[in-house]
């Protein structure tokens, strides 16, 4: 006699977007870096035309702020095209597929 089992999809998924979190979050933090909090006030600042030393003008600051902010939201983007792809899997077999692929 032959058991056949299906695994549910929904908690496949759910699995499958954890282990994206698992890869893809401390790849936003190390990008953020420790001093993220410190980067955005700068910025902020610097959006606003003030000059926060005479080595860093505004203009610099925003567009280090920019590049910053851009890796981040590649990450990001990365991140949820991963989940999408997830959601959108039929099997168990096809998410370990697309987590093994990251």
């Amino acid at each position: 006699m032959k058991i056949s089992g299906k695994k549910d999809i929904v908690a496949e998924r759910l699995r499958g977007r954890a282990a994206i979190d698992l890869i893809y979050v401390p790849r936003i933090n190390e990008a953020m870096g420790p001093k993220f909090a410190l980067y955005q006030a700068k910025a902020t600042l610097a959006y606003n035309q003030v000059v926060m030393s005479d080595n860093d003008s505004p203009n610099e600051i925003i567009e280090r702020h920019e590049a910053h902010i851009n890796l981040i939201s590649t990450i990001e983007s990365q991140r949820q095209a991963a989940q999408a792809q997830v959601d959108a899997a039929t099997s168990a077999a096809e998410i370990d597929a697309i987590i093994a692929a990251l």
